[in-house]
């Protein structure tokens, strides 16, 4: 038997393994070429779209000018005297014409009636086949026409027919001036034209027959175009289409109407076969499949013997070694030079990484959420409703009712004649429900301006109700004395049902149905106000959509409202019946839990952080990864206002996107660094830049050692002093700087003086200083001057200031941070992207911003160890950052573990509690202020 059947190829070799890789890997550059090879032939069609439609429009064109000639020639013969004499002379001047103009069939003259006066040729002018005579409506125009096809008597040449009326003194039609010309002729223009190999140009006229044909003119012309190109030329008169012939040929066709639809109703058309067009762009993709196909023949080649030499020779060695110490040899060794253990390394990556994905997988498709949405519209209409009126007499029996007092009531006039008021008019206080009594007696009481009320309900005879406004006076004679009263009524059912429509748009959210902010904070001072006198406990929650904005940037703001409606079907059913959920901003949400213990306030917010975090929003085939920031204050009495406590939630919000995002933050109140309110924090924080009030922290960044060589760095941190000289968290007052506008003075303050003291520090050796900007700094072009006067006045060496930007704030103000970015990178300054991990969509900026650095969410790095998804996330946004050429830092690096594992997965940069904390920076004597220096003392930037 031979000897390849008992050695059949299969995969547990591993040479025919790493073969199947090498195959695999040449599937990216076959799909490239396709793609490329797709690219080029729809480049082509475009082009071939725009050289047919300028051929088509300069063959309509031309057809045009031909058309003009034939009228400007009847114009010039109308006016010659002979066309109205006798039928000799006539005769004889057209005979003499018809010599002098090459084209022309035939040339005569028709009466007003129709009948022919004379003619050059003894044959009958032609007929449009199947037509009538178009004669009256050429005369109604009273203006030159040009005809559809016609076929020339006696001849049978294919012909069209010219007409151009002849006119009195009074400029009326009196005869019909007649050319008719050879369709041969008319169609001369198209031999000016250079047209593309295996073209079609074909012209129609108003019904669809071929009046001109290129190539083949006699096989087509008179007979109808092809349904399919008839349609798109009779319909679209204009533009590009592709048609498949009756001959089973694809062809690119352009459109073109020849002039107007006052000169003809023609319609050009030119066709090029799609396969003449792609011809070469298919060509080109032959030549790269066989390129492709010999660099794989030749990789496979090369690989087989490489992996001959330097895998398997050793894995063979290793094999008998492990034989012999089987069968007892145990002094046998290998032999062979000591390394690292690549193959079995490799091996158990690959496995644990191939078991994490497949987790990963299985848990993304569990998780994937349905969409639902309705989209809730209300109409109100408003109906102009007359007036009703019940007339009485003085003893209060009912007289009379007018037809809408009819309806209302129920009661017929002459059936209600002789009852008292109180039966036909049956009103009851909306509040109460209690009747109203003594009717008569109000109506005619002077006193009383309204009888019924504001919150009347009419209860007609058959049971419906009427929400009524109504007005009642007495009848008198002349003497004084009371006849009797009317009462006159209107039905306001709508309006006050529109009343209680508006109360609630003024009150809720459009989009989500949710109370709004005003209406939250009303109830909360209903809280607050309540607990003056009865004391309970309760929590107030501030909920920030951590990564609303890549959403609503990336699929537009469409998709930000169906996530907004989605997020509310899902927090609202988690809340209980008495809690109040609200939305207050974009993407942020408040929630008022009332009679809630603190520890039921944390389980209902940790509840709503967990269930966000486990959404996947869905739109059109994409998916987003979407978390929340939490900030819970527990309150139980009214010594902290309603704006203090807002502000607090809002800041503790704000302290949880600081930590890692994904999370909730409870407030603690801790003396003069709580939150104050923020008129309070705006003189605050004025205060502060005024008088120094800021300390900087400096933060250490460790090289790991995987690549390039250990380079210091330093992150710059900036924090607030208050009267006893305590730091005050970011937390506190970041959200009232941005409120206020003070943000772009802080960057300011931070940026100069972390540059004074990195130049301090200089004299040490190379190191970097990260400073962070807020997307106020990107978006203020002044900052970019006051940065380059600050650069020229420091004279940095280049490659140590490194500009620090949140992914969310860069994602926000794209257009601002790659104008920043090229502003300075030419300087050469670095830059970092922080909290980088928002969603897999992050990587699409990427390739739009020229960064150095990428820090990666804190919020994967504290939960790699545990959770195989947050390590699967940390692998590959490192993966493709070194494919990028970008250096990773991993964030919140807390113990010696995660820093092993982050060596094991190759991060290049670590900073954490676990490599250093935060040391305050020595006061510095600051240089002159850079606006001041920059013009009088400039120097090389970095």
């Amino acid at each position: 038997m031979p000897h390849f059947l008992h050695n059949p190829f299969n995969f547990d070799s591993l040479r025919n393994r790493i073969l199947l890789l090498v195959v695999l890997a040449l599937l990216p550059p076959l799909a490239l070429t396709t793609v490329s090879a797709m690219r080029e032939r729809r480049h082509a069609i475009s082009v071939a779209e725009s050289d047919l439609q300028r051929l088509t429009g300069l063959a309509a064109a031309s057809e045009a000018r031909s058309i003009e000639g034939v009228r400007q020639f009847l114009v010039a013969l109308s006016d010659v005297p002979d066309v109205m004499r006798e039928a000799p002379a006539c005769r004889a001047m057209l005979q003499t014409m018809l010599k002098k103009n090459a084209g022309y069939i035939n040339l005569g003259v028709l009466d007003v009636d129709g009948s022919l006066r004379c003619s050059a040729q003894p044959a009958p002018l032609p007929r449009e086949p199947g037509a009538r005579s178009v004669l009256p409506a050429r005369l109604e125009a009273g203006k030159f026409a040009i005809s559809d096809y016609a076929v020339a008597e006696g001849t049978r040449k294919h012909a069209v027919n010219a007409t151009y009326p002849i006119t009195d003194d009074d400029n009326r039609v009196i005869a019909v001036l007649v050319a008719v010309l050879d369709l041969a002729a008319l169609d001369q223009f198209a031999t000016d034209i250079e047209f593309p190999p295996n073209a079609v140009m074909v012209t129609t006229d108003g019904h669809g027959t071929v009046i001109g044909r290129r190539p083949n003119p006699d096989a087509w012309i008179g007979r109808h175009a092809e349904q399919k190109l008839l349609d798109l030329m009779l319909k679209v008169r204009f533009g590009t289409a592709e048609i498949t012939g009756a001959d089973g040929i694809a062809r690119l066709h352009a459109f073109a109407q020849v002039g107007n639809t006052d000169v003809s109703n023609y319609t050009v058309s030119i066709g090029m076969p799609t396969a003449d067009i792609v011809a070469s762009a298919n060509r080109n993709q032959a030549t790269e499949l066989l390129a492709l196909l010999l660099t794989a023949l030749l990789a496979l080649v090369t690989t087989w013997f490489v992996a001959r030499f330097t895998i398997l020779n050793r894995l063979h060695t290793l094999l008998m070694a492990t034989r012999q110490i089987a069968a007892g040899e145990l002094g046998t060794r290998t032999n062979m030079d000591y390394g690292r253990e690549e193959i079995s390394e490799l091996a158990r990556a690959f496995d644990r990484m191939a078991a994490s994905l497949q987790r990963s997988a299985a848990e993304r498709d569990d998780a994937l959420a349905h969409l639902f949405a309705e989209k809730e519209r209300a109409q109100v209409t408003l109906a102009s409703i007359g007036d009703g009126v019940i007339a009485t007499d003085a003893a209060g029996c009912v007289t009379y009712l007018n037809p809408l007092a009819e309806t209302l009531t129920g009661w017929r006039s002459a059936d209600a004649a002789g009852h008292t008021l109180a039966e036909v008019f049956r009103v009851i206080d909306g509040s109460t429900r209690e009747p109203i009594q003594n009717l008569i007696d109000r109506a005619i009481d002077p006193l009383v301006t309204d009888a019924l009320g504001h919150d009347s309900l009419l209860i007609g005879r058959d049971g419906n109700e009427y929400a009524i406004e109504d007005s009642a006076a007495p009848i008198r004679d002349r003497a004084g004395q009371l006849l009797g009263a009317v009462v006159v009524f209107h039905d306001v059912s709508d309006s006050r049902i529109l009343a209680r429509q508006l109360s609630h748009q003024a009150s809720h959210d459009p989009l989500t149905g949710l109370v709004n902010r005003r209406e939250f904070e009303r109830r909360l001072q209903q809280i607050l106000e309540h607990s003056t006198t009865q004391q309970r406990q309760h929590a107030l929650l501030f909920l920030d959509l951590d990564r609303f904005k890549v959403v609503n940037d990336t699929c537009g703001h469409h998709a930000g409202d169906e996530l907004l409606r989605q997020i509310t079907a899902m927090l609202q059913p988690l809340l209980r019946d008495s809690d109040t959920l609200a939305r207050v901003g974009g993407d942020e949400f408040a929630a008022l839990l009332e009679n809630c213990t603190p520890k039921s306030a944390a389980r209902i917010a940790d509840k709503l952080c967990k269930t966000v975090s486990t959404f996947r929003f869905t739109w059109q085939e994409q998916v987003f990864p979407i978390g929340v920031s939490i900030g819970l204050v527990n309150f139980s009495n009214a010594d902290m206002p309603r704006d203090e406590l807002i502000s607090a939630a809002d800041s503790a919000c704000y302290q949880a996107k600081e930590a890692g995002r994904n999370r909730v933050y409870e407030y603690q109140r801790i003396g003069v660094a709580s939150v104050a309110p923020d008129t309070a924090w705006r003189r605050r924080l004025e205060d502060a830049i005024a008088g120094e009030h800021f300390v900087l922290l400096s933060q250490e960044v460790r090289t790991l050692g995987v690549l390039g060589r250990p380079l210091p760095y330093q992150s710059m941190l900036l924090r607030m002093t208050d009267e006893h000289g305590a730091h005050v968290p970011p937390g506190a007052f970041l959200p009232a700087a941005e409120r206020f506008g003070l943000m772009p003075a802080l960057d300011r303050w931070l940026l100069h003086h972390a540059l004074s003291a990195h130049v301090a520090s200089l004299g040490s050796g190379h190191s970097i200083c990260a400073v962070s900007l807020s997307g106020s700094a990107l978006a203020d072009p002044g900052f970019i001057d006051f940065a380059q006067a600050l650069l020229q006045q420091f004279s940095l060496p280049a490659g140590t200031l490194c500009f620090e930007i949140a992914e969310t704030t860069a994602i926000a103000h794209l257009a601002s941070t790659m104008r920043f970015i090229d502003v300075f990178k030419p300087l050469g300054c670095l830059f970092a992207l922080d909290d980088f991990g928002g969603g897999m969509s992050s990587f699409a900026y990427l390739a739009h911003l020229r960064v150095d650095f990428l820090k990666i969410d804190g919020s994967f790095i504290v939960g790699m160890l545990k959770d195989p998804i947050d390590l699967a996330k940390v692998e590959a946004i490192n993966h493709i950052s070194h494919a990028m050429g970008i250096r990773t830092i991993a964030k919140h690096v807390e113990d010696q573990d995660t820093i092993d594992r982050l060596r094991t997965i190759r991060v290049d940069l670590a900073q954490g509690s676990a490599i250093g904390l935060p040391v305050p920076v020595a006061p510095l004597a600051l240089l002159a202020d850079p606006a001041a220096t920059a013009t009088t003392h400039p120097r090389s930037s970095c």
